[in-house]
């Protein structure tokens, strides 16, 4: 009788079984169907769906909170959008030399500043073109920092099951998008026969 042993452990050591699953889970990510047995396939089938849903989830919570701010969604967009480029304020300034030596850092050349002074001046001239008011420009910067940081907490921990950077990044991109709004049901599997030589029943794990 099994006691204690939750899920379906395909006949493997707990290593080399998460392993297969994160492969196949890998490959189906990528490829967006893989050809695997049927035990193996129904149990990638639910931590894939598992991940997906969290980064839906992770993106939804970021989202809400911006609107909670920004109420206008393309106004949200941009401003989403500008955080993603840098991180500033529109209070912030170019520290000094003597600022950066007690900070810790390297002084900066006269080059160097007036670069980092236009740039700074130009990304917070661009923050007041999509909000004018200064201290509502400013929240929703804010929020839009905050909401950053909800969905890096998503994709984070993502990563701990999946440590895939390029698979987690498709995971946001592509697949957030197709299915946004979708409760589940993000997969299928279809049999395709058995397998030469041990008679393995085959299936087809696919995104939908």
């Amino acid at each position: 009788m099994r006691h204690r042993i939750a899920g379906n452990r395909i006949n493997m050591p707990e290593a080399r079984r998460r392993a297969a699953i994160r492969s196949l889970i890998e490959g189906l990510y990528t490829w967006e169907h893989v050809t695997t047995t049927e035990a193996r396939a129904k149990v990638a089938r639910g931590e894939a769906e598992r991940l997906i849903a969290i980064a839906i989830r992770g993106h939804e919570e970021a989202w809400d909170h911006l609107k909670s701010v920004v109420e206008d969604d393309f106004i949200a967009e941009q401003a989403l959008a500008l955080a993603r480029r840098a991180r500033f304020t529109l209070d912030e300034r170019v520290a000094t030399n003597e600022e950066r030596e007690a900070q810790g850092k390297y002084p900066l050349s006269a080059g160097a500043r007036k670069i980092r002074e236009e740039r700074l001046a130009q990304l917070q001239k661009e923050m007041l073109g999509i909000i004018k008011d200064r201290e509502e420009a400013q929240r929703a910067l804010t929020a839009a920092r905050e909401a950053m940081a909800i969905e890096l907490h998503a994709r984070r921990t993502i990563l701990k099951r999946l440590p895939n950077e390029r698979a987690v990044k498709k995971i946001f991109e592509q697949f957030v998008p197709r299915y946004a709004g979708r409760n589940g049901g993000y997969t299928r599997i279809s049999k395709i026969g058995r397998r030469q030589g041990d008679a393995a029943e085959l299936a087809r794990l696919e995104l939908v």
